[in-house]
């Protein structure tokens, strides 16, 4: 589960461990190339997909059509719905828009997922702010985003992907099922904010994995699984309504060759601050126009 910036909270960073999950990682986006043997996954009803250590991989030729954002277009309105990450990245789209005369609304909350069910830590303890964030949600947040007119909606919270208490029963990402539950409750929030048949798009921003520390530390190995881990949610999301659903991976962006990801894309240049989870002024300013177009938003 990735926490961004919870105070109290490590993640185990060993070389060991980094290596578990790196290996696996390569592993995976090696069989996204060449694609799994005929007729994988065909028994499970699903479109040549493997699990290996919990992530799912889609199949090369899956692989572009589900992830390829739509165009929204230009002079599009968008409404940006999503938690703290959302909210550094909003803050660049909001003033980028406006100079291309399109428009963002942000409509963030920091530490909130944008779907039901409250987010666990991995002994199945309840996060204590997550209560709070789903009443705000289902009493307000959801509703007032729904009524924000707009063309799209632009979703990110790292929080969506992360282990929850979810109808009573634990829905846990590193597992089928529980992959499937989140992405079940992902597609509910999302008919509330972009219901069928309104015409509203749904581009689902994804958080990249952690770049190494500015001290010099390797990359958090839970967050490599945990982003591939959030893709094959937002697989399962975007084929059941490519027409409305679409994704964007923030990797293109932060971590063009894979993991680990740099912490400085460009030499001198840090979009990151070295708790990795956040994007500073400076990255949300960058990262804004590249968003925009590859959303066509010129």
């Amino acid at each position: 589960m990735s926490l961004v910036a919870t105070p109290g909270l490590r993640v185990s960073n060993t070389p060991r461990r980094l290596a578990q999950v790196l290996l696996p990682a390569f592993a995976l986006i090696a069989l996204a190339v060449t694609g799994p043997p005929a007729g994988a996954g065909e028994a499970r009803g699903v479109d040549a997909l493997a699990d290996v250590d919990g992530p799912l991989v889609v199949a090369a030729q899956r692989l572009s059509a589900l992830e390829t954002p739509a165009t929204v277009g230009p002079g599009a309105r968008m409404v940006f719905f999503g938690d703290s990450l959302g909210g550094d990245i909003a803050s660049g789209l909001v003033p980028e828009a406006t100079r291309r005369g399109a428009q963002v609304i942000q409509d963030t909350r920091p530490g909130c997922s944008n779907i039901d069910g409250v987010g666990t830590f991995d002994s199945g303890k309840v996060i204590p702010w997550m209560p709070g964030c789903l009443d705000y949600l289902l009493s307000t947040w959801r509703s007032r985003v729904a009524a924000t007119p707009a063309d799209a909606v632009v979703w990110l919270s790292s929080f969506d992907a992360s282990k929850r208490l979810l109808d009573g029963v634990i829905a846990d990402p590193g597992t089928v099922d529980g992959r499937e539950r989140i992405a079940a409750a992902i597609r509910e929030s999302a008919d509330i904010v972009a219901p069928p048949g309104s015409g509203r798009r749904v581009v689902f921003l994804l958080p990249s994995a952690f770049p190494p520390s500015a001290g010099g530390g390797g990359p958090s190995a839970e967050s490599v699984i945990d982003v591939q881990r959030h893709r094959a949610i937002m697989h399962l999301v975007v084929r059941s309504d490519p027409a409305r659903f679409s994704m964007l991976m923030l990797d293109r962006f932060l971590c063009p060759a894979g993991p680990p990801c740099p912490l400085e894309p460009a030499p001198g240049f840090a979009p990151r601050p070295p708790d990795g989870g956040h994007v500073n002024p400076e990255g949300g300013a960058w990262l804004a126009p590249q968003i925009l177009d590859t959303l066509g938003v010129s």
